[in-house]
């Protein structure tokens, strides 16, 4: 509970996009939070939004024009995600 409330808290004048959101959202449900500090929680974030940013922003153009998670991007981001995760431990 405290990491997704640490993982939904956004800066005044910096909002995330629906996209973003649902990136960050999708680690946090599905257990990629569990093993972090919850200090640390805000640190996985921009993590992972700068690696799907960088290398993988086709995933959020997809979750930008389809408004869903299709099963074809939820595979992607699963992938993004796990790799991230794992390097971040």
């Amino acid at each position: 509970g405290e990491r997704l409330t640490e993982l939904l808290k956004q800066g005044q004048f910096s909002p995330l996009k629906v996209e973003e959101q649902v990136v960050v959202i999708y680690a946090g449900v599905n257990g990629y939070l569990d093993a972090i500090e919850t200090n640390r929680v805000g640190a996985f974030e921009q993590g992972l939004l700068e690696t799907v940013h960088g290398s993988h922003s086709a995933i959020l153009e997809s979750i930008r024009e389809e408004k869903a998670l299709s099963d074809t991007t939820e595979a992607a981001l699963k992938k993004v995600v796990d790799d991230f995760a794992a390097s971040f431990a």
